[in-house]
């Protein structure tokens, strides 16, 4: 069991990161938050990128937590997976810096 927490875990993040992003894209756009500010920035992306940064710092915790461990073949691959999911979450989630939250 813990071969397939140690294998997944970064997924998870990452698929749990980008429901949360997804919710706060939407409850965001119903609000208006993009015509809200917060210390001169649009509320709506600053709330946005909070949560990618929140989800990336967790994804990178995890992979530095499997790749502390090296015995295996599954701790090699654990070690894979979840720096591959560090990348998933900088690349899915880098759109939110350039284009408008709501069209």
């Amino acid at each position: 069991m813990t071969a397939l927490l140690r294998l997944s875990a970064g997924l998870v993040v990452w698929a749990a990161g980008f429901c949360v992003i997804y919710g706060l894209h939407g409850i965001g756009c119903a609000n208006d938050w993009p015509a809200r500010s917060l210390a001169g920035f649009e509320l709506h992306r600053l709330v946005l990128i909070a949560a990618w940064i929140a989800t990336a710092a967790v994804n990178v915790g995890i992979a530095v937590w499997a790749s502390a461990r090296r015995a295996d073949v599954l701790d090699r691959a654990a070690i894979i997976t979840n720096w591959a999911a560090v990348a998933a979450t900088v690349v899915t989630f880098l759109p939110l810096l350039p284009i408008a939250p709501c069209l």
